[in-house]
């Protein structure tokens, strides 16, 4: 190596502005997860014809990530406070690329769904340290900006590309190529951690050798999966939440008792960790009630095709892009309450106008309100992650930011069957029972009986966002009673 490469290497990389460099592998990490899914639906038809299996198969091959990762962000997390997140991080790259290239080799459905599988275990590891790095490179005012650009600017482009590049690469190249591009990120995501990011273990914690708390570990995997397969899964049903009550009760209770647990139930007396993930919960149920209700509107109702469909919804992951970095250049100055509170605010507002959209209306009327959605998410997602990482003790940054992580699962999937169940509900009392459970088979715009069922849930769907955006509102402002509060180490 040359003496002016390493001393570019030694002054520019691992100088003063390390921690924007680092902060590379959360960039790397956030764009792989986000992106994963709109890759994989794309080409979710053509898998679907190759393998020539149902639709089910397809629903699983996008649900198994979802329930394998939500079960495994707790353990992932406390295992990153015990080994360090540089470890974990290169584990979880490692594990998503290598599931990645194997999922593209897939001969058959099974296979196909065992690598998702593993790749659940790899983004697990990876999301898991998101926030937690992100909140340990950057401890001063400029932690809401890096939030800002890590968390928002690159997850809002995330979401927006993963389609559009998926359709190209599947158009140009097959599906499988989908699962190779996906692998290749994720090795350039474990090249650049094992480069840029620094050994940060503990020490103060390597003589004592804290045990992995395997009991609280599998009873919280076990609650967490049957509590969304309760309320996702149309076989399990409502079923599921029975015997997921009694996990997590079981869990609770080893936590409460266990002398080095998994998760510390005393992060929960921390008011804004506690209050902020309430606000966390309300406001992606109502994000997700828009993912699930916009699409069917605007393709079923208004006739709109996929394309039409897609192009108008960007409006709001795009504003999103503009606005993360700017609440989160606001939160370092003015601090995480007002934006966080005004964000809760305007998602209610933009909740209610979505709501009183008809099944005449344009784009003139869709698009301003997508993207005050977007400016509402945008004001009140990077201020609440900032305030939620910030109030947690450094020694349970990886806990506090996969229980971030799980919220989030936790609203998608319960604003999704809230808004399923609602829809449904009006559409076979309209029919008398004789409408098929799934939507996407329905055409709306055939049967005006059927369309006015629709518009009806439709709204009923939309104001209960938007009453979810006022909780939200109400427990941020709860937050601003205490900003700060420490937490003894239990171990």
């Amino acid at each position: 190596m040359t003496p002016w490469l390493r001393g570019f290497i030694d002054n520019r990389i691992f100088g003063p502005n390390h921690r924007w460099w680092a902060l590379w592998v959360v960039v790397v990490a956030v764009f792989i997860a986000t992106t994963d899914v709109g890759l994989l639906t794309i080409s979710l038809p053509v898998i679907i014809t190759e393998f020539g299996t149902d639709i089910t198969f397809g629903g699983w091959i996008v649900f198994v990530h979802a329930l394998v990762t939500g079960a495994l962000y707790l353990p992932c997390g406390r295992l990153s406070d015990l080994i360090g997140r540089k470890r974990t991080f290169c584990a979880g790259f490692l594990i998503y690329g290598a599931a990645s290239v194997l999922a593209g080799l897939s001969q058959g459905p099974v296979q196909l769904i065992g690598c998702r599988l593993l790749q659940a275990v790899g983004s697990a590891l990876m999301m898991t340290n998101t926030f937690a790095l992100t909140a340990s490179l950057f401890t001063g005012r400029d932690r809401g900006r890096a939030m800002g650009l890590s968390g928002g600017l690159v997850a809002a482009l995330g979401f927006t590309l993963g389609p559009v590049v998926g359709g190209l690469i599947t158009f140009t190249l097959g599906w499988r190529f989908i699962f190779f591009v996906s692998g290749a990120l994720s090795f350039l995501g474990l090249a650049t951690a094992r480069f840029l990011l620094l050994d940060d273990r503990n020490p103060r914690r390597q003589p004592r050798k804290e045990p992995f708390d395997f009991a609280g570990a599998g009873l919280f995997a076990l609650g967490l999966s049957f509590l969304l397969l309760g309320i996702t899964s149309g076989a399990l049903g409502y079923w599921g939440l029975l015997p997921s009550a009694a996990f997590l009760g079981c869990f609770i209770w080893r936590e409460a008792t266990c002398r080095h647990p998994i998760l510390d139930l005393g992060l929960f007396r921390v008011v804004p960790f506690a209050a902020g993930n309430v606000a966390r919960l309300a406001t992606f149920i109502a994000l997700s009630i828009n993912e699930l209700m916009m699409p069917f509107l605007l393709q079923f109702a208004l006739g709109r095709d996929p394309l039409e469909a897609g192009s108008l919804m960007a409006s709001t992951a795009l504003v999103l892009a503009v606005v993360s970095p700017l609440s989160g250049w606001v939160s370092d100055r003015v601090g995480t309450t007002l934006p966080a509170a005004a964000g809760a605010a305007v998602v209610a507002v933009a909740s209610y106008a979505l709501s009183l959209l008809g099944d005449d209306s344009g784009p003139a009327e869709i698009i301003p309100r997508l993207a005050l959605l977007g400016v509402g998410i945008g004001l009140f997602q990077t201020p609440n992650n900032n305030s939620l990482i910030s109030s947690a003790p450094p020694h349970r940054l990886g806990v506090a930011s996969s229980f971030i992580s799980i919220v989030r699962s936790v609203g998608r999937s319960v604003g999704t069957a809230t808004a399923t169940a609602v829809v449904s509900r009006r559409l076979l009392a309209a029919a008398h029972g004789a409408v098929p459970r799934d939507l996407t088979t329905l055409k709306l715009a055939d049967d005006p009986r059927l369309l006015a069922a629709f518009m009806q849930g439709y709204r009923t769907a939309y104001t209960t966002a938007a009453a979810l955006g006022m909780v939200a509102l109400a427990f941020s402002l709860v937050g601003r009673a205490r900003t700060t509060v420490g937490m003894e180490d239990r171990g």
